[in-house]
């Protein structure tokens, strides 16, 4: 019998003291609404490995595996179930820019307490529970 298989999504939180780096997605899912720097882990690589390299790819910087810490584990099922994990940086080295148009609008910075309103409802649940101090949140639909 076949193992059950679940896609594993890793988000990058960039901030700068109450500043959050955000994406603004198109030609992909949730395209037109803001999302945290975010990718998919490839297999064979540790879960900071995988956003390590999600954050070169997408943006440019470099950042040390010791600079992220984990904030969230969200499992959920919106038509499709996942495992996202969220990591928060603070320091980085290089400069933040669009790496990949083809999948990035635009890249803005914006208060956390205040985020644009096409933001996608499940980072409006990760914010949630990040503010709340929850590490696990499962929300099987």
């Amino acid at each position: 019998m076949e193992r059950f298989k679940v896609p594993v999504g890793l988000f990058l939180i960039l901030r700068q003291g109450k500043q959050v780096y955000l994406q603004l997605r198109k030609n992909a899912s949730f395209a037109g609404q803001y999302c945290f720097i975010a990718g998919h882990l490839d297999g064979n690589e540790t879960l900071k490995d995988g956003m390590i390299r999600e954050a070169r790819e997408e943006v440019g910087i470099d950042i040390k595996p010791a600079d992220l810490n984990l904030r969230l584990i969200l499992h959920h099922d919106a038509g499709e179930e996942y495992l996202q994990f969220y990591f928060e940086c603070h320091r980085w080295q290089g400069t933040v820019c669009n790496c990949e148009p083809e999948k990035c609008g635009d890249i803005i910075v914006a208060d956390w307490d205040k985020l644009p309103d096409n933001v996608p409802i499940f980072i409006q649940r990760a914010v949630a529970a990040i503010n709340e101090g929850v590490i696990l949140r499962e929300e099987m639909e």
